[in-house]
């Protein structure tokens, strides 16, 4: 596994939580994904998760949100801390040395996910990325931030299929209590989730490319793809049927369970 986090604040503390609870293998690097070699700006926000290497869109994203409850918190969340100069590397030149396909790409940069993709253009031509899970907007919240439209566009050229979208979505709404606002889609952000195409796909990268599926929740895709593959039936049921997370306890998923959904909500808070 390898990591890029351009804010040292964060790298410190991405190694600290390693060192109590160390993956086999990890590397972590001080650089940011781009386009380009060589230097760039790195916005650093007041919430840190929210630093990217494009500036907010201050105008526009009060325009869409400006009349949510929540609006001044995350207003302030994403105001600017600091600009400070980071080293930038594409990933083509990262993993100009490497043998093997990449198995998962994990993209969430905060509106510059597409420059990142065509810093690896090489690769996604190749087609030596097997599974990708990049953040997408349908609104701009950075300026000249590409949308979902783009970065879809821009994968299906490269022979990838989109699996799904997952918008970041709470639809809860209290019984009692001011509700927080008659406008209740608020949610024009999520995960894409991208497989290459069957078609360029080797055995050995297929079986990987299902586990994955697998662990994303996707099962039957992924069975779908063992099945395209030499491994025999029992072995296909047997891997479809591997727990990839760790259960709940029974305790707990019964409370879960017999927990009215407003007290649910409330103890999740």
């Amino acid at each position: 596994m390898v990591g890029f986090e351009p804010n040292p604040i964060e790298l410190d503390r991405l190694r600290n939580k390693n060192q109590q609870h160390p993956f086999q293998s990890l590397q972590l690097e001080s650089s940011c994904l781009s386009d380009s070699n060589g230097e760039v700006d790195f916005y650093i926000t007041k919430h840190a998760s929210m630093s990217s290497l494009l500036p907010s869109d201050a105008q526009n994203y009060r325009k869409h949100f400006g009349t949510y409850q929540q609006f001044v918190q995350w207003q302030d969340n994403i105001a600017l801390d600091k600009i400070v100069r980071v080293p930038s590397i594409t990933l083509d030149d990262y993993l100009k040395d490497f043998t093997a396909n990449v198995d998962y790409l994990k993209i969430d940069t905060q509106g510059s996910e597409l420059q990142v993709l065509k810093g690896a253009e090489k690769w996604l031509n190749d087609k030596r990325i097997n599974v990708l899970k990049i953040e997408v907007s349908t609104v701009a919240v950075y300026q000249n931030q590409v949308l979902f439209s783009d970065i879809d566009v821009f994968l299906r050229s490269k022979g990838y299929v989109l699996v799904d979208f997952m918008t970041y979505r709470d639809n809860y709404r209290p019984v009692f209590g001011k509700p927080e606002h008659k406008q209740h889609h608020y949610a024009p952000c999520g995960d894409a989730i991208y497989i290459l195409d069957t078609q360029y796909l080797t055995e050995s990268n297929t079986i990987k490319s299902a586990v994955l599926l697998f662990w994303l929740g996707y099962y039957s895709l992924g069975f779908h793809l063992l099945q395209n593959t030499a491994i025999t039936k029992n072995d296909q049921k047997s891997i479809s049927a591997f727990r990839f997370t760790e259960p709940r306890s029974k305790l707990k998923q019964l409370l879960i369970n017999l927990c009215p959904p407003m007290l649910l909500h409330w103890l999740k808070k």
